[in-house]
C-alpha cells in the first residue's frame, strides 16, 4: 500500500515530465497511461475513478438546474448527475470489504454515512474510509456557489482489504488539505503525499488497524 499507491499517480497528472518520474519516483512509478473511466488498476487496487464535472451555478438549495435520470454518465455533457437528482453525486449505497480514498482539487462533497457520520470536505481535502464489515453511505456534490460556477474535480480509489481485515468494524479519517504533506521538485511540480513516503515526506495515518484477535 504504501508504496503501490504512487502507482496511480501519474495518470492524473498528464502534464508532469516523465524525467521528474523517473529521476524522483523510480522506485514506485511503473507505467504512465492515459486517462480513462475508470482506470484500469492492478490488484490490491479494485477501482479507480476520475471526476470533472464543470458545475454551473447552483439554486438556493445548492441544485443543479436540470434533473438527473438515475445513472447520468454522459461524458459528452460538461457535468454529470451520476445518480443524483436534483444534486449531483451518489445517494446512500453500500460499501464492504474494501477502503475507500477520495481526494479532491476543487469542489465539495458531502458525506453522511450510517454510523451517524455526517460532514462536508473538499478543495484539497482527502478522505479514507475502511468499509469493513459494512458501511452505508452517500457521496453528494453540493452546487455551494449561486454568483459563480461550481467545478469539481476529484478522484477516488478502492482498495480491497485482506481476507483477515474484510470484516472489521468501519471507520474513516479526514486529512484536511493544510496538514497533507507535499513535495515539490525542482521543475515546478507538486507531488501530493497521501500514502508512503516520497522524497523525505511521508503521508498521514490511514484509519486506526482493527484490534488484535
Amino acid at each position: 500500500l504504501r508504496t503501490g499507491c504512487m502507482r496511480i499517480v501519474p495518470a492524473f497528472l498528464s502534464t508532469i515530465s516523465a524525467s521528474f518520474f523517473s529521476t524522483s519516483m523510480s522506485t514506485s512509478v511503473q507505467s504512465i497511461a492515459p486517462l480513462g473511466f475508470p482506470f484500469k488498476t492492478p490488484d490490491p487496487f479494485l477501482f479507480c475513478v476520475y471526476h470533472k464535472d464543470d458545475y454551473p451555478k447552483g439554486n438556493a438549495k445548492m441544485e443543479a438546474p436540470r434533473r438527473g435520470n438515475g445513472a447520468d454518465f454522459d461524458w459528452n455533457l460538461p457535468y454529470r448527475m451520476y445518480h443524483g437528482e436534483r444534486l449531483p453525486g451518489f445517494p446512500q449505497h453500500p460499501h464492504r470489504g474494501f477502503e475507500t480514498l477520495t481526494t479532491t482539487w476543487l469542489g465539495c462533497v458531502d458525506h453522511t454515512d450510517s454510523m451517524g457520520n455526517a460532514g462536508r470536505y473538499g478543495d484539497g481535502d482527502l478522505q479514507w474510509m475502511t468499509a469493513g464489515k459494512g458501511i452505508v453511505h452517500g457521496e453528494i456534490f453540493p452546487l455551494i456557489h449561486q454568483d459563480r460556477e461550481n467545478p469539481l474535480r476529484l478522484y477516488q480509489i478502492w482498495l480491497n482489504l485482506p481476507a483477515k481485515n474484510k470484516m472489521v468494524e468501519p471507520a474513516f479519517v479526514m486529512h484536511w488539505h493544510e496538514e497533507i504533506p507535499k513535495v515539490d521538485s525542482t521543475q515546478g511540480v507538486t507531488a501530493v503525499v497521501h500514502a508512503g513516503t516520497l522524497m523525505g515526506k511521508t503521508g498521514l495515518p490511514p484509519p486506526p488497524p482493527p484490534p488484535p484477535r
